[in-house]
């Protein structure tokens, strides 16, 4: 290490002065430990926090520097920030990564401070992360202008134009960085958007970027469930999927230049082919650390279903209330039960549906369910239901599979290839009735009791040891590798 730098450091300041994990966290508001004073306490009190390696571990190659542009990164998040955390960490263990998050001092949205309380708790209870060094980049102005809610929308048409302003403050960052000590990789991350590829692709290193998901359109025989806002908005969105495949000259350019380009679906794979970019299939989101169980039921109890989401119309849950209106016109209404999480702006609207659909005693409304007891309440569950309609790979439902629950989701994007026959069932997206129907059928024959719901239940479990965050990792190591041992054979 040069010029006193402590690899495993932490800046909450953005500036050019570096501290430990330690240091920093004493600086900040003292706040109680939600699971005790230690990692250890911690992580049994809150078994769902993102797991971290114990130590670093060599593989053959040295140790490389990595810069990587996480905008979304959180270790007590799921989603974006959740993708973010748990690969940077995990890299962590065989190179010295270095990443560029936005500020979590910042009270930009609504659950900013709440959640800076609850990141720097969890960092106070795991210490420093050996080789992990973390630089906040403040929004700049126009940052702050344009990204004032976390979900793009028409209320923030904009949004996009203020993630590429903190883009641009952290690539000067990453030049200063650069300069002082140049790194070996260069990888964007998170968003993982094929609209914005950020700027470190300029650097004149090798360049990942990914894993990268959307491209997909929603069929237009799905937006009679969405509300005004949403109808709008996607079908806005539906158009500017194709028109920026040919007008997002800068994802061009960084497609081009871009050693590797992981993707977890052919709609986005599509698009990077067309820009002249090298593609590698990898998952978005990976399975947690969990003890999870296999199901058992018989058929003589109520069958229990959980969905879980943000809000919004993609995630079209009037799907799977539809599918419980048919199952109550042909099943006893006390053989399936649902549990909804979350919230958002389509929850009222969703409830009314249900009262019109007359399922309310079938279905139970938890809102907001905090990411730490995420797993614990999916574990009373039988199955999990996903109906997202334009999906990556959702955290929740590799979430699912850990836990041990069987998944019915659709055949789209990332569940593509993470479901398969052994833990899960998956609904073709032809239009919302063949939907609704698809759901109903799946959900009546787990509910039959034949053994359906073990089998797949015990095939959730294995498929979760497969698609683990450290296979996903392993793959992104490898193809740095890869790339960096090419280079030195030519040299």
């Amino acid at each position: 290490m040069d010029g006193g730098r402590r690899e495993g450091a932490v800046d909450m300041r953005g500036s050019e002065d570096e501290y430990s994990g330690a240091d920093v966290l004493r600086r900040s508001d003292g706040v109680l430990a939600r699971g005790g004073s230690t990692a250890r306490e911690a992580l049994k009190a809150d078994p769902a926090l993102h797991a971290v390696p114990a130590s670093p571990a060599r593989t053959g190659n040295r140790r490389r520097r990595v810069l990587v542009s996480a905008y979304a990164f959180s270790p007590v998040m799921g989603s974006e920030p959740g993708v973010g955390w748990n690969i940077c960490s995990r890299l962590a263990a065989t190179h010295d990564v270095t990443v560029l998050t936005r500020s979590w001092n910042e009270e930009l949205w609504p659950e900013d401070e709440e959640h800076r309380q609850e990141a720097e708790q969890f960092l106070r209870n795991i210490g420093p992360i050996p080789g992990l060094t973390i630089k906040f980049i403040e929004s700049p102005l126009l940052s702050r202008l344009f990204q004032r809610q976390p979900l793009v929308s028409l209320h923030s048409p904009l949004f996009f134009h203020g993630y590429a302003a903190w883009q641009r403050a952290a690539y000067l960052e990453a030049v200063r960085l650069h300069h002082e000590r140049p790194f070996d990789i260069a990888h964007q991350l998170t968003v993982g958007s094929f609209r914005e590829p950020g700027y470190l692709w300029k650097l004149n290193v090798p360049f990942f970027w990914g894993p990268l998901g959307g491209g997909g359109n929603i069929p237009w025989s799905y937006f009679g469930a969405f509300g005004a806002h949403d109808r709008l908005y996607y079908g806005i969105k539906n158009i500017s999927n194709r028109l920026h495949v040919f007008t997002k000259r800068r994802s061009h350019l960084a497609a081009r230049n871009a050693e590797c380009i992981f993707v977890n679906g052919t709609e986005v794979n599509k698009i990077v082919a067309r820009w002249g970019g090298s593609t590698q299939f990898l998952l978005d989101t990976g399975t947690t650390q969990w003890a999870g169980r296999r199901r058992q039921y018989d058929g003589t109890r109520c069958l229990r279903l959980c969905w879980g989401a943000v809000h919004i119309g993609r995630k079209a849950l009037p799907i799977l209330l539809h599918a419980l209106a048919y199952l109550r016109r042909h099943m006893s209404k006390e053989s399936v039960h649902l549990t909804i999480m979350g919230d958002g702006p389509e929850t009222d609207m969703w409830r009314q549906l249900s009262r019109q659909l007359q399922i309310d005693e079938m279905v139970t409304w938890l809102g907001h369910v905090p990411y730490q007891q995420l797993l614990e309440t999916m574990d009373k569950e039988d199955v999990f239901v996903s109906t997202g309609v334009q999906e990556g790979t959702p955290m929740i439902v590799m979430q699912a599979l850990a836990v041990g629950l069987p998944v019915v989701c659709h055949d789209i994007g990332g569940m593509s290839s993470a479901v398969d026959e052994s833990c899960g069932m998956k609904i073709p997206l032809r239009g919302a009735e063949s939907s609704v129907l698809g759901f109903a059928e799946a959900i009546a024959r787990l509910a039959e009791g034949k053994g359906l719901v073990n089998r797949l239940s015990e095939g959730a479990l294995c498929r979760a040891q497969a698609l683990s965050w450290e296979e996903n990792v392993r793959k992104i190591v490898a193809a740095y590798d890869a790339t960096l041992d090419q280079r030195i054979s030519l040299t």
